[in-house]
């Protein structure tokens, strides 16, 4: 019973890790993105 309340806790740990580094990667992602659009669009207007 003990033990396998240790794998879930480790499992949610995991998960939780997982899921923050995508939100940070993701967010660093989608500004770049976002600058490079804008730096496109700046372009196409001159």
């Amino acid at each position: 019973m003990f033990f396998a309340l240790l794998v879930y806790a480790a499992i949610i740990c995991i998960v939780v890790r997982i899921i923050k580094y995508f939100i940070r990667y993701g967010i660093d992602y989608y500004f770049e993105k976002l600058a490079e659009y804008q730096k496109n669009q700046k372009n196409t207007e001159d």
